[in-house]
């Protein structure tokens, strides 16, 4: 019963709508400027084998969204974080991946920061303030499940938050017979709507 409930696009449907609330794309041309744009990790996976490996995006959307505001001058810094994971400290870091990625798209090499190596969102809010003052305004970049506790840490600094939500989950189309079906995507849903609803109740108790 667990599993044909949680893999109905419906209920994985809501379940990510109510994670992602208020949060919805914005226009990068209603963005005030900022002290700095800070684009969170969490999007890169590594891939191949001892002989050959490379990092490929999980989902880009930070990455760009980050890129789009720097472009549009919505400020002359952007920070990326530098996740790496325990199990994954045989890895470089992932910002300074970004950093590079983002120098070959023909961003000024000035102006990227990259903080030290951060486990979490509560270490990269952290990390932010060890760069820029904690009373500073900043874009986040996150993906918008995640922008109620990466703004709720971030304020915690005593950071000025305007937040930049992208990669959104929550589905748009249409009902079809599709939504009565079992879906992965939807047992994904499920699966971050539980993790990250402990995660926040996780910061409120303890932050």
């Amino acid at each position: 019963m667990v599993l044909i409930v949680s893999s109905n696009p419906i209920i994985g449907n809501y379940l990510i709508k109510k994670l992602e609330h208020p949060y919805k794309p914005i226009s990068i041309s209603t963005i005030k400027e900022a002290d700095s744009i800070v684009v969170l990790s969490g999007m890169l996976h590594q891939v191949g084998d001892n002989k050959y490996s490379k990092y490929e995006f999980s989902d880009p959307d930070r990455f760009f969204g980050g890129l789009d505001l720097i472009r549009e001058n919505k400020s002359d810094k952007i920070i990326f974080t530098a996740g790496q994971l325990p199990w994954t400290d045989n890895w470089e870091p992932e910002g300074f991946i970004l950093k590079n990625k983002a120098i070959s798209f023909g961003v000024p090499q000035a102006k990227i920061l990259v903080t030290e190596n951060v486990k979490n969102t509560y270490e990269e809010s952290i990390a932010i303030t060890k760069l820029i003052s904690n009373n500073s305004s900043i874009i986040l970049v996150t993906s918008a499940f995640h922008m109620h506790r990466s703004k709720y840490l971030f304020e915690k600094q005593g950071f000025d938050i305007i937040p930049y939500p992208v990669d959104f989950k929550t589905s748009n189309a249409k009902t079809s017979i599709m939504n009565f079906l079992p879906s992965v995507s939807s047992l994904n849903n499920v699966s971050l709507f539980i993790r990250e609803n402990i995660g926040r109740l996780y910061y409120k108790l303890f932050l």
